[in-house]
């Protein structure tokens, strides 16, 4: 009986929980379960009980098939977010005791001769206040929610996991250097010159309050004056961030590279224009970047230049809603994707594989109308180091299978 018990259990567990094989790499879910206590800590606003609703639903989440393959990911994305809004209640005490206010005007000026911001931003213009706006206050914001659809669709299973988590640990890494290592913006230095600073300062939102007056609303100035980390100028997460996304650009789309290499330079003259950071807090923003990517990089599938979505990767000829939305729950593992019984145009969908590649396999039956040969995908051949000889896919149907005709047999090509 306990056996019995003990295998209905497995049963309802995910195959990839069951065979996945931890080591030293998951630590990183200790350090964000950590941080993640610490915020849960320091939050004070919503009170105690929505805190603990949300904790819960976010565990119970892990266990529920389509909405984990989101969540375990986006943890880091999590974690950085959390971070962020909790620094607003961290008591002074344990806080840094100083505040930079000439160090980066200072390096600006050894390292480039000049402070580049305050010779960018002296001369405004309505047209370079929008021209500035639209990166800084439009596309950062959007453009990562774009880019996650264009990576889900376009790239290999697996490459929109990757950068999410890549996103989410290059922002936390950047919060956390804000909170330990407090520096001033150029805004700073316009409206208070080389005076000290201190905590009890709001912020500013620079340039942007010229963009309030054009669209006559108090967006910025409201948002930025009530900022959770105000002098939190190194490194530019505006400048991280536009180079990570454009180095996953140039990884899905090889022949953007050069437009990528323009948005980021458009984004340094945002943030230079608006008095929202120095050089040296955008070129420190693109080392974390570029320090996450070269992580990112190792764990990214391979591209092939023959599969247009993500379903050609997985060998499924017929695209559907659908069949995108199965394809979550079934990116990693070998599952097959089942059509409706309804569905009088193919018995099966391909196997799907991300990692592991069988031998190719015909699927056939006595009735020639329902023979279906499976192709194999030229970035997951036997040839190209994604393919085990041992790997064994699962299927709904076998051949001891008990099911009804038409009777299936599994025979090699």
């Amino acid at each position: 009986m306990m056996l019995l018990l003990k295998n209905r259990l497995l049963n309802k567990l995910p195959a990839s929980i069951i065979s996945k094989q931890w080591s030293l790499f998951d630590l990183q879910y200790v350090l964000i379960a950590t941080i993640m206590l610490i915020d849960f800590i320091l939050i004070q606003s919503p009170t105690l009980i929505p805190r603990l609703l949300l904790a819960i639903l976010l565990v119970i989440s892990f266990w529920i098939p389509y909405i984990r393959r989101f969540t375990v990911p986006a943890l880091p994305i999590f974690t950085w977010l959390l971070t962020f809004y909790a620094c607003q209640f961290i008591p002074l005490d344990y806080r840094p005791t100083h505040i930079f206010v000439n160090l980066l005007p200072t390096l600006e000026r050894i390292l480039y001769g000049a402070n580049l911001s305050e010779i960018i931003s002296k001369h405004t213009h309505p047209v370079l206040d929008i021209l500035a706006w639209i990166p800084y206050g439009v596309v950062h914001f959007s453009f990562p929610f774009v880019f996650s659809f264009l990576l889900f669709v376009f790239g290999p299973p697996g490459s929109l996991k990757v950068f999410g988590k890549a996103f989410g640990y290059m922002n936390l890494a950047g919060v956390l250097t804000q909170l330990f290592f407090p520096n001033a913006s150029p805004w700073y230095e316009i409206i208070y010159g080389s005076a000290p600073a201190d905590y009890s300062i709001p912020g500013d939102a620079g340039g942007l309050l010229r963009i309030d007056d054009i669209l006559g609303l108090d967006l910025y100035g409201s948002t930025f004056g009530t900022s959770p980390l105000v002098f939190g100028a190194f490194p530019s997460l505006h400048s991280g961030c536009a180079t990570l996304e454009m180095l996953f650009v140039a990884y899905l789309f090889p022949r953007l590279k050069p437009v990528a290499a323009l948005y980021v330079m458009w984004m340094w003259f945002a943030t230079m224009y608006l008095t929202h950071h120095y050089m040296i807090d955008l070129v420190g923003g693109s080392i974390y970047a570029i320090l996450a990517f070269a992580v990112a990089q190792n764990f990214l599938p391979k591209l092939n230049p023959d599969c247009r979505t993500r379903m050609a990767y997985m060998t499924v000829t017929k695209l559907s809603i659908r069949a995108f939305v199965h394809s979550i729950e079934h990116n990693s593992d070998y599952d097959s994707i089942g059509q409706s019984a309804n569905d009088d145009e193919e018995s099966a969908m391909k196997l799907v594989a991300k990692q592991h590649r069988p031998e190719p396999l015909r699927l056939s039956s006595m009735n020639e109308k329902y023979a279906v040969t499976i192709e194999p995908s030229p970035v997951l051949s036997p040839s190209s180091g994604y393919w085990s000889s041992t790997s064994e896919p699962s299927s709904p149907i076998t051949p001891h299978s008990s099911l009804g005709s038409p009777h299936l047999h599994f025979s090699k090509v």
